[in-house]
């Protein structure tokens, strides 16, 4: 779950019918990147419907977003646009133009302002875990990455349901294929998992 809008309804919805297209009524989202925001809105939304919600380095609250940084993301997408096609046969490019990534990236610093994405995680009622990286990103400078993910103290103070449950190593891009074991081992309570799991598997 990475592209996508979660400001809007659609990704929510898509996740809703993926799920109702394989007869799961209730799961564990996980999410990373902009998955991480659309997985979020899905737990806040649909209480009911959510076991619990795992975010990787993704729906961090923070006003990161002014006009210096929206030229500052063209430009670099504009500087990767020669390479991007090299690299996405390897899966670590989307299906996307330098522009659509661009864009994309742009509309991620608009849905995790503070204003747009505080009301969205105080309203999560399961239980959540965050799995952060640590690392300097692609395009970030200095600390920049750290101030965002300093965001996340004051939605755990807030909400007792959410959690941070690792901060590893790894950078942005390469979280998940260098610390997979952490994404795959946070500990949510939940129940029913068992079941659930056992019907996608069956799947």
């Amino acid at each position: 779950m990475r592209d996508g809008p979660p400001r809007g309804h659609e990704p929510v919805r898509d996740v809703g019918a993926v799920l109702a297209a394989r007869g799961v009524d209730r799961a564990l989202v996980v999410g990373w990147s902009y998955g991480a925001f659309v997985a979020a809105h899905r737990a806040g939304r649909n209480p009911d419907r959510t076991l619990g919600a795992v975010l990787v380095d993704g729906a961090q609250p923070h006003d990161w977003l002014d006009e210096a940084m929206e030229r500052r993301i063209r430009k670099t997408f504009r500087r990767l646009n020669l390479f991007m096609p090299l690299l996405r046969p390897t899966g670590l490019t989307p299906r996307m133009n330098a522009g659509q990534m661009a864009d994309s990236n742009i509309e991620l610093g608009r849905i995790a302002r503070e204003r747009e994405l505080g009301p969205v995680l105080d309203s999560i009622t399961v239980p959540a875990r965050y799995v952060v990286a640590s690392e300097a990103s692609l395009g970030s400078k200095g600390d920049e990455q750290e101030r965002i993910r300093a965001g996340l103290d004051g939605v755990v103070a807030r909400n007792a349901n959410i959690k941070i449950s690792a901060k590893v190593a790894s950078n942005h891009d390469a979280i998940l294929k260098k610390d997979a074991p952490a994404v795959g081992l946070v500990p949510v309570p939940l129940s029913g998992t068992r079941r659930v799991a056992g019907a996608v598997r069956g799947r």
